[in-house]
């Protein structure tokens, strides 16, 4: 069954593989009424589709998925990124895109130290030649696809392999998750945590304990709606959306490769999150004018 909500989807402004235009296109084609465009540490295709979303009477909710660490949940090397989703964010407040400036020169960084150790391993790359792959972003799957133009590697997962043997041995974001989530809120976001399974503390899921910590740190809410949460996982998060007054969301990360978007609504994202996402956002956007 599909839903007329998606809240997580990427385009061109990062790993996905069209631009913005043709994938709100795409949307709007399969019946979608209400999305969010959450593009890894920038809103910028936000922007630039959000007259086109207009004219399709789609209602485009203004999301970012923030790249962040969190020192206090040990996980194992290649695997301390944490992504934040933001929606309602402000994209047009300048605090917040000096932020996004900060970010993504954050995340070029770290792709320029992964090419400078796959370099000195033997397979020359640079990071103007994954700016090449897509002038608007360069990131870990423009990495891949280089790899594999290269030759390299032959296939996607051989090339992401190789990927992997540079991107270990580089340093976690600068951004902390608590201040991702402060970002967020000054911009009148609301913050939920993508893909929670993929969060591993200590080798398993969040608990009590860890749960506790980001609602203290202001976390809103949980994406308990992901195609990476099975039956049991739902109820684990679920659970802990409950007992810690959560909201929670979902989407279908769609990215284009490999699929030709065919998640695209496929999660089952109500009206009613929507709303209570609103609310929330109303909330913090009400705090950041006194």
């Amino acid at each position: 069954m599909s839903s007329a909500i998606d809240l997580h989807m990427h385009t061109t402004y990062s790993d996905g593989e069209d631009p913005p235009e043709a994938v709100l296109r795409r949307c709007a084609a399969l019946g979608l009424k209400t999305v969010a465009l959450t593009d890894h540490d920038n809103t910028n295709g936000v922007r630039a589709a959000r007259s086109l979303a207009h004219e399709l009477d789609l209602r485009l909710i203004p999301g970012i998925e923030a790249t962040c660490r969190w020192d206090a949940c040990h996980t194992r090397p290649g695997e301390g990124d944490i992504d934040v989703l933001g929606y309602f964010v402000d994209v047009d407040d300048a605090d917040f895109q000096a932020f996004e400036l900060a970010a993504l020169a954050d995340i070029y960084e770290r792709i320029a130290e992964c090419c400078d150790r796959l370099t000195a391993g033997g397979y020359p790359v640079t990071l103007e030649e994954v700016f090449a792959r897509n002038p608007d972003y360069a990131g870990l799957q423009h990495l891949i696809h280089l790899i594999q133009h290269k030759g390299y590697a032959p296939e996607w997962q051989d090339a992401w392999a190789l990927m992997m043997r540079g991107w270990v041995q580089v340093r976690l974001s600068c951004f902390t998750i608590d201040r991702v989530i402060d970002r967020i809120h000054r911009a009148g976001g609301v913050a939920v945590l993508a893909h929670p399974t993929m969060v591993r503390c200590d080798d398993r899921w969040l608990q009590d304990a860890q749960m506790a910590a980001l609602v203290e740190m202001g976390l809103d809410g949980l994406e308990l709606y992901h195609y990476r949460l099975d039956a049991a996982a739902r109820a684990h998060f679920g659970a802990l959306a409950r007992r810690f007054g959560l909201l929670v969301s979902g989407g279908s990360d769609a990215h284009g490769w490999f699929d030709n978007w065919r998640r695209l609504g496929t999660e089952p994202v109500t009206g009613e999150m929507v709303a209570a996402l609103e609310a929330r956002h109303i909330a913090w956007r009400n705090r950041q004018v006194l």
